[in-house]
């Protein structure tokens, strides 16, 4: 089966995602105030920077981690994406996601602002979202399971 050129696209932005993710995690503590600067969030106080560092370097693992996941799924695609390996790795998604809200969450009662809040509400809806995809999967499985039976 021919891959669809929305999977290649798709697949390639995961690649670059994962390198400029690797890439952002590891300049992180030296471009700190350039980051800063270019989203428009203005000079970082030390306060601030002492919490920031260490708590974006810690959420950037499961993010990289959830990232990896969606590529070896897209790997799939060409062959056959209803498989079990793609349901476990969307449960692993949704795990992450979950992760990263109680991690922002905990972030809200320290250094709270607006994107921190709307942050938490996505990480819950996209880790729901995971999970439901997980299980649509696991039943189309189960489904073709039972048709290739019948025949």
């Amino acid at each position: 089966m021919k891959e669809p050129i929305q999977s290649i696209i798709l697949k390639y932005a995961l690649y670059a995602a994962f390198g400029v993710g690797i890439l952002m995690s590891a300049t992180l503590p030296l471009m700190i105030d350039t980051y800063a600067m270019h989203l428009g969030f203005g000079r970082i106080t030390e306060g601030y920077r002492t919490f920031i560092i260490p708590f974006l370097m810690i959420v950037s693992v499961p993010s990289l981690w959830a990232v990896l996941e969606m590529i070896g799924m897209m790997c799939s695609i060409p062959t056959d994406p209803f498989i079990m390996r793609n349901v476990k790795a969307l449960n692993r998604i949704g795990f992450i996601f979950f992760i990263l809200a109680v991690a922002f969450l905990v972030k809200c009662f320290l250094f709270i602002s607006f994107l921190t809040i709307v942050c938490v509400f996505f990480f819950i809806g996209s880790g729901l979202f995971s999970f439901t995809l997980a299980a649509l999967i696991r039943q189309s499985i189960v489904f073709r399971e039972e048709n290739d039976l019948t025949i």
